[in-house]
């Protein structure tokens, strides 16, 4: 059974990459779940998560796009590179309780500071600095991320936060 991730929310993460678990990644999630995989984001600059279930589709993925790409004619590097990204620049982002750590070589390739915007993507979920989600290229997107930015000032200026 494949796991789906459906909504978004802005998360405070600890210093150590500690975060609560937003809402509809704790529905999404078994609870028999320990740990996900976390890794950079193909296209965005963003990083992707997923459980271990997802693997088996990312591989035939890279395997029939190896296969496009060589009846193309094209330079088998670009396989090469593709899985070193998809299989290697990855780690695993353990799950303790509600709560979940964000490992720091992901939060630096992902410029993961105080904030994180946790975004579903169907059988994957991204991980975005807010700052960045708010100069995508994505309207709507974009659009989503001021709104959580701006409902979290929101929510610190009635609470006498900055």
């Amino acid at each position: 059974m494949s796991i789906m991730f459906l909504g978004s929310a802005l998360c405070e993460v600890g210093e150590d990459g500690s975060v609560t678990i937003p809402g509809f990644l704790d529905e999404a999630l078994p609870e028999d779940i320990a740990e996900l995989l976390v890794s950079k984001h193909a296209a965005d600059g963003c990083l992707v998560g997923y459980g271990h279930d997802h693997l088996e589709q990312l591989s035939a993925r890279a395997e029939a796009r190896r296969l496009a790409d060589e009846s193309r004619g094209e330079d088998a590097r670009n396989h090469y590179r593709r899985m070193r990204r998809t299989f290697g620049i990855v780690e695993k982002m353990p799950r303790t309780g509600a709560t979940m750590k964000i490992p720091a070589a992901m939060r630096h390739l992902g410029k993961i500071g105080t904030l994180a915007l946790f975004v579903g993507a169907g059988d994957s979920f991204e991980i975005w600095n807010p700052d960045l989600a708010v100069q995508s290229d994505d309207e709507q997107f974009r659009d989503l991320a001021a709104f959580r930015l701006a409902s979290r000032t929101g929510l610190d200026n009635a609470s006498g936060g900055h």
